[in-house]
Parts: structure tokens; sequence; C-alpha cells
């Protein structure tokens, strides 16, 4: 079975809206670092080492202006999975506003608007939950072509039938971030189609294990295409099956339009957090070369119609091998026997 490349953001629906007050008027610099540690609640660092690609920045964080209403962007630790990231509107005025809908709007993406029935009192603080819908690319889609994000703004539909143009501060320079890893996403779509090929179960060592190809077809490309490592997930353990340890897992030759090599996936964990996950299981990371030297994360996702499959044969895994540990046991039960 033929599978497909899938975005590292996909647009899934959203989180409910939660509500905090200020702790008081003129955002204090204690109040604002409680922010700060909010918005910081899914950690770059460790994004970049699962599933997320993390441009780096030094930029220092933004303050938020006392006495107004604005918009941060930001994200919580369930957004990435769901394909969304929250518009965090600090309403620091004694103004009432009656919402109706939200859309953040900049030259670098602009999302749908989305439909809301809430509040917003004096001195509070909300986040609403918006789909990131792909970025608009500029130039070479890098930081130096990149429309600027104190441009960016938050129409606030109300309840009158009128919109606020709410200005954006870009505290956490997510609108940044997620602008810079989809432009690189799509530039290594066009270059090169990477997909998981063939997928299905067959005996490996002892135990059911998910077997296939990883198939590479040229696209906009023209020099040599690498596929340095894959990560595996937190179910999952990935293998090639032909290549040594110290070699990439594919190459695909300047003169080349398809290359393929088996793989294979084997269980990585049988804890009952591992046996529970659900949010990004099947997001392996690629570290692509162009053919310009420069390793490039990439996340390369198997269709949806083999996602059961796979979880199912990872977990038989688990209880074969006796790996499988229940929850208060510190040890795994024993290998699955079939007789008496």
């Amino acid at each position: 079975m033929m599978v497909t490349l899938h975005s590292s953001i996909v647009d899934r629906g959203d989180t409910p809206v939660r509500r905090r007050p200020l702790a008081r008027r003129g955002l204090a610099p204690a109040l604002l670092a409680a922010v700060a540690l909010t918005g910081c609640g899914d950690d770059p660092s460790a994004a970049a080492r699962t599933t997320e690609y993390v441009p780096p920045t030094t930029e220092a964080k933004i303050p938020i202006p006392p006495g107004l209403l604005v918009a941060v962007p930001q994200q919580n630790r369930e957004d990435p999975a769901k394909g969304q990231f929250q518009v965090q509107m600090v309403n620091d005025t004694d103004e009432r506003f009656e919402v109706s809908s939200v859309q953040f709007v900049w030259d670098g993406y602009t999302t749908p608007v989305t439909p809301r029935d809430s509040t917003i009192v004096a001195g509070q603080i909300i986040d609403f939950p918006v789909a990131f819908p792909g970025a608009t690319c500029v130039g070479n889609g890098l930081v130096d072509t990149m429309p600027p994000p104190e441009n960016a703004v938050v129409l606030l539909g109300l309840e009158d039938g009128s919109v606020r143009e709410v200005p954006v501060i870009a505290r956490w320079h997510l609108a940044r971030r997620l602008y810079l890893e989809d432009c690189q996403r799509q530039f290594i779509a066009a270059s090169v189609t990477i997909v998981w090929a063939d997928l299905h179960e067959e005996q490996f060592e002892g135990r059911p294990v998910t077997a296939g190809l990883l198939r590479l077809t040229r696209g906009a490309g023209t020099g040599t295409i690498t596929i340095d490592t894959i990560s595996g997930t937190i179910p999952y353990s990935f293998e090639p099956v032909d290549t040594a340890a110290d070699e990439p897992v594919i190459m695909l030759g300047a003169g080349d339009d398809v290359g393929e090599v088996p793989i294979r996936f084997t269980e990585s964990r049988c804890d009952p957090h591992a046996l529970a996950e659900v949010k990004q299981p099947h997001k392996f990371v690629a570290q692509v070369d162009l053919g310009d030297g420069v390793l490039r994360p990439f996340i390369v996702v198997p269709d949806q119609r083999d996602w059961v499959p796979m979880r199912r044969t990872a977990d038989e895994a688990c209880v074969v091998t006796g790996q499988v540990v229940f929850v208060g046991e510190e040890t795994p039960a024993g290998p699955a026997t079939s007789g008496p």
C-alpha cells in the first residue's frame, strides 16, 4: 500500500478556552513572569528532539505593554498535534468584550475566522485556539524575506457586529517559528517526495513487526538527496534493514529519479505511558540533506490507514517479548506462552 507524506502540522480542531484573571491591573513583572512560564509549557528543545523543528533564535522576549488589549500567539503542549496555536488575549483595560469570532491576520499566514461565544472582562487573559493554515512563504522562505511579525493583527469579531483590530505582541516569537518551519517543510516537499510504502506485518526475531519500504521520488531537487537518520517515536523504533549503523538511511543520486530501501518498525517502549501514547506516535523525523550539506528535519508520517495495524503489531510484540509493565508493577510480565 502506497502511503503519503503529511505536514508536521495538520488541521485537527481546537481545545477548550482557558480563562484566568490578571493578578492586578498594570501587568506587574511577577505576572509577566507567570505568563512567560505558561507560554513555555511546551519545551522547544523537547519538541525538537521528538517531532518538531524549532528554528533557533536568540531574540529576547517582547514585553507586554500595560493598559491595552493585546494578542499574544503561543502554543500549549497539546497544540502541535492538533495543528493549532493559541491567540492569547490579554485585556489590561477597563472594557468588556463580547466575542463572536477570532482571526489571526499576517502576510506570513492568516487563519480562518474562528467562531467564538465568549466574554473577555477587564483584567482577564483568555486563550482562543485557532487552526494553523500553513505558511504563505515569501521569497526564499527564510527569515531575511519573512514578512515583519510586528505587522500581524488579530481581528476580534464582537457581538454587536463590529470588529476590533487588536495588536499582536510576538512575545514568544511563535509566528516566526511556525512560518520558518513550515516554509522549510514546503521547500523539502517540493524537492523530494518521501513516503512509507508497502507497510505490512512480518515476523522478526520471534515477534511481529511492521516492515515496508522508504521511498524517495525526486521533485525539484537536482543534487544528491540523502536521508542521514530517522528517529523513532515513543511506541516505535525505526530500523533500516540493509544499512550499516554508520551509513545514511538512503541516498538518491543526482541522476536517479526514484530510490527505495527496506525498513522495519519494532516496538520501542512497553510501559503504560508508551502504550497509552496517542498524541504523535506516528511522526518520524528524518534528517534530510538536499545536496548542500545542510541537514533539515522533516516529518514523515505513514498513511492513516496504517496507524491501527502498526500499533496492534507493536503492542502484540510487547506482549510476546514479555516487556509489558502493568501499572503498579516494577518488572515486566514474563514472555507469553502457548501451552500449559
